[in-house]
């Protein structure tokens, strides 16, 4: 193990670490680019301390420059961190620059997307002292690129709280204080009235108008603008344009209320997820699920969803309008969570699951599945890209995947230049059968799994089994740097020698 007390660079290293967003931010960012880099940064920190001090220099370009100045100041040598996708790092001169990308596809970009070079993956990793990975998978897709620049391996700690959470058993029964939206519903759950819907169908006229919608949603009519329509059409327009996400925020948590609080019992299956994010494949996962489970009534798919609060109504009309689409009748219980949970809760949450179910076409690392596993809670999932470090059939119920052409995230316009992975349905399917009849009926074959799952986790994700990968990691990419301004040192040093 590395001695945490030695100097890593000339004079005394201050780690200036850059990520996406704030901690206070957090809450508010759920769901939007690059939102999990910050939390990654969060798992790292105590680790980081060891090393040396660290703060946070996040923000615009200037920010981290002025940090730079400032740590010169105080005769500390600083080291660059960056918890961001290598498109949106920016260097710092004169300092060594440690960058902790995370991806989830075999190729990285080597050129410049959308005509930006910041997108062109491999020329960025050239221009940085090391390369941090969570994954084998992420590495070599750097190393096939052709990247010259040292490229490690770090998976990231997980909080210590999650080994030790109790053994699920099969009789439990756990409340979480959080609201929540649960299908089938409850046969006494009464509907808010909806003004804009038909007393006796139940459905919005057909052939209602437009400006008779913005008042039955909005409760006023917009001013009579006469014959200067057509110079304020736009205003009309945004009018009916709110009138129209109201209907929907409105049909969405009106027509099918939360519930204030969530009892998880029987064998109950959690996801945590961004329904925004393509890759997550959620509609797979709940089809899935009501096809396998419909005829169990003490099955619960309990549905975390990753989305901040002004996103939310969007999120539940999505997922509610593919749930009606299936057109299923299920005893199963299926539940959408949108609230913030606080850690607390994420672990009790943890503590009321059974098993942890990923259906993804491609991950970095998947953290939340890494969590369960740590807290002896087998998984459900497909052992391809990111994930294949953490899986296979000791601890979990894998899932057959092909590779299938699909595009770069960066990319706008989409195109085929890599690959993720397509779930085979019908393995999803019968996987949850076995895996509900393993918890129920073969409690020493669960349990099993479940002691190989936080074993697993203790030898790849636990602080004291990351600790000295990290260590060495942050002490080459010091060290290379210094290595590199010596070598440019006496190279300028015997130019000049020369030239005199």
């Amino acid at each position: 193990m590395q001695n945490e007390q030695s100097l890593k660079v000339d004079g005394d290293p201050l780690l200036l670490v850059t990520s996406m967003y704030s901690d206070g931010d957090m809450k508010r960012r759920l769901g939007r680019d690059a939102y999990s880099y910050r939390y990654v940064y969060r798992a790292f920190a105590p680790l980081l301390e060891r090393w040396s001090r660290h703060r946070d220099a996040s923000g615009p370009p200037a920010a981290l420059a002025r940090a730079v100045a400032e740590a010169r100041i105080q005769r500390l040598q600083p080291v660059h961190l960056s918890f961001l996708p290598l498109h949106l790092m920016d260097l710092a001169a004169g300092v060594p620059n440690l960058a902790v990308p995370a991806w989830e596809f075999p190729d990285i970009p080597s050129l410049d997307l959308e005509g930006d070079p910041r997108h062109n993956w491999a020329k960025r990793a050239d221009e940085v002292d090391l390369i941090v990975t969570h994954t084998q998978f992420s590495r070599y897709a750097f190393l096939r690129a052709g990247v010259k620049t040292p490229v490690h391996v770090v998976p990231v700690p997980i909080e210590a709280d999650y080994f030790h959470v109790a053994d699920w058993r099969a009789g439990q029964r756990v409340v979480l204080d959080c609201p929540c939206y649960v299908f089938p519903q409850p046969a006494t759950m009464a509907r808010a009235p909806r003004p804009w819907v038909d007393a006796e169908t139940g459905h919005v006229p057909a052939r209602v108008g437009l400006r008779q919608l913005y008042k039955k949603c909005v409760g006023v009519m917009p001013k009579p603008i006469g014959k200067a329509i057509h110079r304020t059409a736009r205003a009309v327009r945004a009018g009916l344009w709110s009138a129209r996400q109201t209907l929907r925020e409105r049909d969405v948590r009106e027509q099918y209320p939360p519930l204030p609080s969530l009892t998880l019992s029987g064998v109950v299956y959690t996801t945590i997820l961004n329904p925004f994010d393509a890759r997550k494949n959620w509609r797979d996962l709940l089809s899935g699920y009501l096809l396998a489970l419909r005829d169990r009534e003490d099955a619960t798919l309990v549905v975390k969803l990753v989305v901040s609060a002004e996103w939310e109504a969007a999120a539940l009309a999505e997922m509610f309008a593919f749930y009606r689409g299936c057109a299923l009748s299920h005893r199963c219980k299926l539940v959408f969570v949108t609230a913030y949970l606080s850690e607390a809760q994420l672990i009790e949450l943890t503590r009321a699951s059974t098993y942890y179910v990923n259906t993804s076409r491609a991950e970095g690392s998947c953290l939340p599945l890494q969590n369960f596993l740590a807290a002896g809670r087998p998984a459900i999932a497909p052992t391809h890209t990111g994930m294949a470090d953490s899986l296979d059939d000791d601890c979990s119920f894998t899932l057959a995947s092909h590779p299938e052409p699909a595009g770069w995230p960066q990319e706008i316009d989409g195109g085929y230049r890599t690959t993720w992975h397509r779930l085979v349905w019908q393995s999803l399917h019968d996987r949850l059968r076995a895996s509900y009849e393993t918890a129920r009926q073969h409690s020493a074959g669960y349990r099993k799994m479940a002691d190989c799952a936080r074993r697993r986790m203790r030898e790849l994700v636990d602080a004291e089994s990351v600790w000295p990968k990290l260590a060495t990691a942050l002490d080459e990419g010091a060290a290379r740097f210094t290595r590199i301004r010596r070598s440019l040192d006496v190279g300028e040093s015997s130019v000049l020698r020369k030239a005199i």
